[in-house]
């Protein structure tokens, strides 16, 4: 599934909430909204913005959707960053202190609170299978 589609998103929405490790860790954090801007790499072939967001309460997420919504944070970053953050090779947090992903909307240190749910946040859309747009299709993940 391609990464950012609605059969991506609705996979994460599926994976995150059977998640009881994540859903302990959420617990008590209340409802937060995210926005996800991979911004395009025309020289890797990454032509279009990808924008997608989702709605959680205690880490249920209870929307997720393509395009913008309001959202209490804005976070975005070049496409190959986001793919760095998917396949494990650079930390979300990580990635935010060297500007690699740039809050655009939001309080940075209510999101560095919740740094050990994100980690396990991304590993849960690690596991998930996603292919990749332009040039980085060939680091795809196919197997769980």
């Amino acid at each position: 599934m391609l990464l950012g589609s609605k059969e991506h998103l609705l996979e994460i929405k599926k994976r995150v909430n059977a998640n009881e490790e994540y859903l302990q860790m959420t617990k008590g954090e209340g409802k937060k909204s995210f926005t996800f801007i991979l911004e395009p790499e025309i020289k890797k072939n990454v032509t279009e913005t990808i924008r997608i967001g989702y709605k959680e309460n205690d880490g249920v997420i209870e929307e997720i959707w393509e395009g913008e919504q309001e959202t209490e944070f804005i976070i975005t970053g070049k496409y190959g960053n986001w793919v760095k953050i998917l396949r494990q090779e650079l930390g979300a947090t990580k990635a935010l202190t060297m500007r690699k992903l740039k809050l655009k909307k939001g309080s940075l240190i209510k999101l560095l609170r919740t740094s050990d749910s994100t980690i396990k946040w991304i590993q849960i859309l690690a596991s998930i299978p996603v292919e990749f747009h332009g040039d980085y299709a060939s680091l795809s993940t196919t197997e769980e």
